[in-house]
């Protein structure tokens, strides 16, 4: 069975062509364990977003997410079923897509 790509668009009310949207693109690599919750927000903020993920689904292993993003500094959290956290801090954004597979290395 191939890899599903979803896509999910995160970007705030901005005038049309100010920006081109770049995308971070999330794979779970963790083998055995969903991704419930995937978190990004800019550097300057002090607390998590919303999830990203689309109400009531999770992130299966080999699956991927695609996130539309205006260019800036990220920080990223996704948490797999058991809770366990993964973090990316100060992840700089310009207009290339990024690529961050979520592997069992990258456990807070």
């Amino acid at each position: 069975m191939g890899k599903i790509l979803r896509s999910v668009l995160l970007l705030l009310p901005v005038t049309m062509g100010c920006y081109n949207p770049a995308k971070i693109i999330i794979t779970n690599g963790l083998e055995s364990k969903n991704i419930e919750y995937i978190y990004i927000s800019s550097d300057s903020e002090d607390e998590w977003g919303i999830n990203s993920l689309p109400e009531w689904e999770v992130l299966p292993p080999g699956e991927s997410l695609k996130i539309a993003v205006l260019p800036d500094t990220y920080d990223l959290q996704a948490v797999d079923q058991d809770g366990h956290t993964y973090t990316i801090w100060n992840w700089e954004v310009k207009e290339d897509d990024l690529i961050w597979e979520v592997v069992p290395a990258d456990i807070d």
